[in-house]
């Protein structure tokens, strides 16, 4: 270890927080998969995840305007890998889909999150760990909700 190690040490703890995931970023930017993990490729696996979701279902898991929403879920489907369907009970609505190349790339991102996980030792947080970071992610919207 170098003497930078131990400017984690002093370091406040949101920025802890920043410093890994600019590095992720810069992780996968190396990998031959690599998508923008900031906003599409998040999207891309929640929307493998998950069925039936909207734009604006999208808008409100990821905290981001639906007008942000829109220009990525754009790129995707320029890509090549979601598409949007009507859904028949509201008409004015749209379901995302992934579409076969869609579903490769998640299958390919998600393995690729895995690996990053394992690699910084995100895999060996306990559960309680990860609970307590999901409910500190949670108040620090809800804090933004009150104001």
């Amino acid at each position: 270890m170098t003497k930078d190690s131990d400017k984690f040490d002093s370091m406040p703890f949101i920025a802890l927080i920043h410093h890994i995931s600019k590095n992720k970023l810069k992780y996968t930017m190396k990998n031959p998969n690599h998508m923008d993990m900031v906003h599409e490729g998040r999207y891309l696996i929640e929307i493998h995840n998950r069925k039936n979701l909207s734009q604006d279902d999208l808008a409100g898991i990821f905290g981001q305007s639906k007008g942000a929403i829109a220009k990525s879920l754009r790129k995707l489907e320029d890509k090549g890998y979601v598409e949007r369907q009507i859904d028949e009970a509201n008409r004015r609505k749209y379901i995302l889909k992934t579409t076969p190349k869609g579903e490769e790339m998640a299958v390919l991102l998600k393995k690729d999150l895995s690996d990053w996980e394992e690699l910084v030792g995100i895999d060996k947080l306990d559960e309680n760990a990860k609970y307590q970071l999901r409910q500190i992610a949670r108040r620090s919207e809800e804090i933004l909700e009150e104001q």
